[in-house]
C-alpha cells in the first residue's frame, strides 16, 4: 500500500477546508431577535391597545385615548343607553359604543337610526347593510351643525348581539371625518363578540 504524499495530503487538505468555507458561506443566515432592551436611539412603534368592553372586544387604534371612565367625557358625547366604549382622537372625534336603553327588533335598526339623527342633519343616507365579525346591523352618516359649531359628519350603526342592541358611531369634524373613519375601520376590523 502506497500512501499519498505530503503535498498530495496537504492539497487535499486545502480542499476540505475550501469546501467547507464555501458550504458555510452558502448556509442560511440565522436571525437573531434583538433583546428587550432598548437603546436611547430606538423609536417605538405605536402598535393599537386591546380594550375589552361588555360583551365585546377590540383594539383602540395608536394614538386615541380611551375615555370610557371619564364621565364628563361620556356626559359631552350625549346620546341614550349605556356607554360602554368612548374613544377620542387627537382631533377631537369620538367613537362610542354604547348598548341602547331598550333592544330594538332586527326589522326596525333602519328606523331607530333615523330616530337618532338630530334635526336639521344633512346628507343623510339609505340605511346601508353592515356585519360585525359575523352580525349583521345596518347603517347610516349624515352631517350637521349648530350656530358656532365646526361642521360635523357622523356615522351611526346598530346591530343586535346576545339579546342587547349595540349602537356604535363614529363623529367627527368634516375635515378631519376621512382620517378618523379610517380608525373605526381598525376598531370594526378588530372587533370580536365576547
Amino acid at each position: 500500500m502506497t500512501l499519498p504524499s505530503r503535498s498530495a495530503r496537504a492539497l487535499a487538505a486545502t480542499a476540505c477546508g475550501a469546501t467547507l468555507l464555501i458550504a458555510a458561506c452558502s448556509a442560511a443566515r440565522v436571525t437573531v431577535t434583538p433583546s428587550s432592551s432598548t437603546s436611547a436611539s430606538s423609536v417605538p412603534t405605536a402598535a393599537p391597545r386591546l380594550f375589552a368592553g361588555t360583551g365585546f372586544r377590540t383594539d383602540i387604534p395608536a394614538g386615541w385615548l380611551d375615555q370610557t371612565n371619564d364621565q364628563s367625557a361620556i356626559g359631552a358625547a350625549g346620546g341614550g343607553g349605556t356607554v360602554l366604549m368612548l374613544l377620542a382622537s387627537p382631533d377631537r372625534g369620538l367613537i362610542v359604543a354604547r348598548i341602547t336603553a331598550q333592544p330594538v327588533p332586527d326589522d326596525q335598526l333602519a328606523l331607530y337610526l333615523t330616530s337618532i339623527t338630530p334635526p336639521g342633519a344633512t346628507g343623510v343616507t339609505q340605511a346601508e347593510p353592515v356585519n360585525i365579525n359575523g352580525v349583521s346591523g345596518v347603517m347610516i352618516s349624515f352631517a350637521g351643525s349648530s350656530p358656532g359649531v365646526v361642521a360635523q359628519e357622523t356615522e351611526a350603526m346598530v346591530v343586535n348581539q346576545a339579546g342587547n342592541t349595540y349602537e356604535i358611531t363614529l363623529s367627527a369634524a368634516q375635515a378631519g371625518f376621512a382620517h378618523d373613519a379610517t380608525a373605526l375601520q381598525e376598531v370594526l376590523n378588530s372587533w370580536r363578540w365576547a
